[in-house]
């Protein structure tokens, strides 16, 4: 049985649980780092993943969501688009928590959505869990953004909640950490980069290259239209990757223009990989980013064309793209797919993207290990606590021994995790144990039908 150094668990609402879309394969790749490196990672989630459960299933680990869900029909009714903070999503998301609660002890959390963080803060456990906000969205760093999608009190609000006392921050890029030099939690800010998603994409690839890349779906955040005006001017083969709901639009814009095109939606794993490397040079027109991780795996590939005034490139080397304004893209893209006509010319130049990123990779779990270790999880010294007069316990068992309708975050939960510092700490892919016994090795055997009933698939 294999056991693991710590549990986090990784808050994200089950619509983002897809292969296209930053937050789905931050997770993928989260979880991939953080298992090679002996952390287990639980999904807590607002819903059941049903849209997309065949990626829900790849991600192979622990899924759990709420009993009895709450519908978001009220919610976008209500609000439509702008939208705001969505109060079913809060609920939601507390039951999952408190469901994943009755089942392990978690040293971290990360939230990765408003609603997420949201919860996270409320739960009067900052003090005894790391509760890490991921910054994903570009509206929680700049009050100033593009086409945002919430109201500007939501935007508000989810900056404020940055500010509670005890909330560590996480964000992609050293240049995104800049923008909180003068924020109330400014030492618990820290750098911690999404991992690639495809480690295939840091080796070199001898394939033939023609065709200029763009990734991203059919949106004016997007800036969809500069990418089909430069393949009308360059007429070059245009290969997209995007979501399903964009295929149509892409392949009816090419073919009116009579532009030869490849066009793949949610495709992830080496697929994916085959895909990019096929492309000889790659177009990122977006307007919006918190970071942009598209751009980050095109660049260590092939030249890379974007806009010279967007904000979110600053959070790479400028060594390693190019930047234009729309007039002159066609031309910069015609000139550099002439230029790298085999992908050794791009892997060769001085310097080298993709030796400079696979040097970065290495050091993107020291970045979030340095984030882990600067939390402190507080012990209280007494023996007061029945929790605390055990010598070998498994988690679960002992929760299900307290026989309780509902969990108390003050009077079960907390008094757990204040004396959890006695005990070593042992889990597992499905449990925790606690003991006092150094020798103790666990034996993890399910007992009852009913013992992970929610966790899915």
């Amino acid at each position: 049985m294999r056991t693991y150094d710590k549990r986090i668990g990784f808050l994200i609402n089950q619509e983002h649980l897809k292969p296209t879309g930053g937050n789905g394969q931050f997770a993928r790749s989260f979880i991939r780092l953080m298992e090679a490196n002996n952390i287990k990672v639980d999904i807590i989630t607002d819903q059941m993943p049903k849209k997309y459960k065949a990626y829900a299933d790849s991600l192979k680990t622990n899924i759990i969501y709420p009993d009895d869900e709450l519908s978001y029909a009220d919610h976008r009714d209500t609000f439509g688009k702008p939208t705001s903070i969505c109060s079913e999503g809060l609920v939601n998301f507390r039951n999952s928590v408190m469901k994943a609660l009755s089942t392990n002890i978690y040293d971290i959390f990360i939230c990765n959505s408003p609603e997420a963080i949201q919860v996270g803060v409320s739960l009067g456990l900052e003090d005894t869990i790391q509760i890490i906000a991921y910054t994903h969205l570009e509206s929680q760093i700049f009050t100033k953004t593009y086409g945002n999608p919430f109201l500007p009190i939501a935007n508000e609000t989810m900056r404020q909640n940055l500010t509670c006392s005890g909330l560590y921050i996480a964000t992609q890029s050293a240049f995104n950490k800049q923008q909180f030099a003068n924020h109330p939690n400014l030492a618990r800010v820290f750098e911690c980069p999404i991992p690639i998603t495809e480690l295939n994409l840091l080796a070199r690839h001898d394939t033939e290259r023609d065709g200029v890349l763009f990734i991203g779906r059919w949106e004016a955040g997007k800036n969809y239209d500069l990418f089909l005006e430069v393949m009308k001017q360059t007429k070059l083969t245009a290969k997209v990757i995007t979501s399903k709901k964009g295929i149509e639009n892409f392949q009816n814009a090419f073919n009116e223009m009579g532009i030869k095109h490849d066009i793949r939606a949610d495709i992830v794993g080496e697929e994916k990989v085959k895909f990019i490397t096929s492309c000889r040079v790659a177009v990122n027109t977006s307007l919006v980013e918190s970071y942009g991780m598209a751009f980050y795996e095109q660049q260590m590939q092939m030249p890379t064309v974007c806009l010279d005034d967007p904000r979110w490139i600053q959070n790479f080397d400028n060594r390693f793209y190019y930047a234009c304004d729309k007039k002159t893209m066609p031309s910069k893209v015609l000139s550099l797919h002439t230029q790298f006509d085999v992908a050794d010319k791009w892997y060769d130049r001085n310097p080298s993207a993709l030796d400079h990123y696979v040097a970065e990779e290495q050091l993107v779990f020291d970045k979030w290990k340095a984030c882990f270790d600067h939390f402190v999880p507080k012990v209280v010294k007494g023996d007061i606590a029945d929790f605390a007069k055990q010598k070998t316990v498994e988690y679960k068992n002992f929760i299900v021994g307290l026989n309780r309708k509902k969990l108390s975050l003050s009077n079960d939960i907390r008094a757990i995790y204040n004396n959890r510092g006695k005990f070593k700490t042992i889990y597992t892919d499905k449990g925790t144990w606690l003991t006092k016994d150094e020798t103790f090795i666990p034996t993890e055997v399910i007992e009852g039908p009913n013992l992970f009933e929610g966790l899915y698939p």
